[in-house]
């Protein structure tokens, strides 16, 4: 049996799992736990659900806790707006990406900074550690065109990947550990392994008609989900860059999008003030949702009973979907 052919099995078995589950009504109540003083910019769920960290064009990180919406520490230091951050895959670390062109490392039960990793000369824009809980591989991308790897451990850079033409927005690391994806406004999303010896691309994968702002691999690594300037996301199989699904999802600019533990189930929120779910095998909307404000962060809890969103007027809010729905 080819790998084309498994692969074809492995989509109709779950088009048809996730078709029978379609019917499921997604219906979710939204209240606002909590601010910063200014735009929240990213948003990050913890791997055991029960932390969601947050951070704002006011040089801050939050973290709230999950399911009642506490906001449990403030972190400060940056010195500009933080536009991303990653949990570690033990979730005692966070990563964050900054307009101060660092990237720092904080402690998330103290608080506290743990080093600043400096290299990059412009903007830091997107952050990722590796989910492997044993690494302290860190990623970023910076709109000096290129893409770093860290050692979070001792704050020192591993290498500098090259191949982007234009600003990079974002960066990702594949849940197997075996892979990073990039993208950048030069319309074009990198595959990168994640062997420190290897930096050349091992694939380049084409599409979009803007540029990019950011790509995710699903839990299961099966997946590449990446989301544009236009409100289009595309869904690719992995590791063979196959194109699956385009989806015109919103009339706006998408930041962000987020999987569920289903693999299947993405949600996106844009700055057309709404926040959707989304089937990746069919391409079906699941459910929109208006909000009243733009949206530039989103992701879910593993089981996407709750969602949180980072808002372009400095709130932060938990959707959380109704009992039986």
């Amino acid at each position: 049996m080819t790998k084309n052919t498994v692969l074809l099995l492995f989509l109709i078995v779950t088009f048809l799992v996730s078709t029978a589950q379609g019917a499921e009504k997604y219906e979710y109540v939204m209240r606002t736990v909590g601010s910063h003083n200014d735009e929240v910019l990213g948003v990050f769920v913890n791997k055991d659900d029960k932390k969601v960290a947050t951070c704002s064009l006011d040089e801050t990180i939050k973290i709230w806790s999950i399911p009642d919406g506490k906001e449990l520490v403030t972190m400060k230091g940056h010195l500009g707006a933080v536009n991303n951050l990653s949990f570690s895959g033990n979730d005692s670390l966070i990563a964050s990406a900054s307009s101060d062109q660092t990237v720092r490392i904080w402690n998330v039960h103290t608080g506290k900074q743990v080093s600043i990793l400096k290299g990059h000369t412009d903007q830091v824009i997107g952050v990722y550690f590796s989910q492997d809980p044993s690494s302290e591989l860190v990623a970023s991308a910076s709109f000096d065109k290129t893409i770093k790897l860290w050692d979070s451990e001792n704050g020192t850079e591993i290498k500098t990947l090259r191949g982007h033409k234009e600003a990079c927005n974002n960066v990702a690391y594949s849940y197997d550990g075996k892979n990073l994806a990039s993208c950048g406004d030069d319309k074009v999303i990198y595959i990168w392994s994640s062997d420190p010896k290897n930096e050349s691309p091992q694939k380049m994968l084409t599409g979009h008609n803007a540029p990019i702002l950011t790509v995710l691999y699903s839990f299961d690594s099966r997946f590449l989900a990446s989301a544009d300037q236009d409100g289009v996301i595309k869904i690719w199989s992995m590791p063979e860059g196959t194109l699956l699904q385009t989806i015109k999802a919103h009339n706006e600019l998408i930041q962000d999008v987020s999987f569920a533990c289903d693999n299947t189930t993405l949600v996106s929120a844009s700055l057309d003030k709404t926040v959707k779910l989304w089937d990746v095998i069919s391409g079906k909307n699941l459910m929109t949702m208006a909000i009243d404000s733009e949206i530039w962060g989103v992701d879910l809890t593993c089981d996407a009973k709750i969602i949180i969103l980072g808002c372009t007027d400095g709130t932060v809010r938990f959707l959380t979907k109704k009992a039986g729905k």
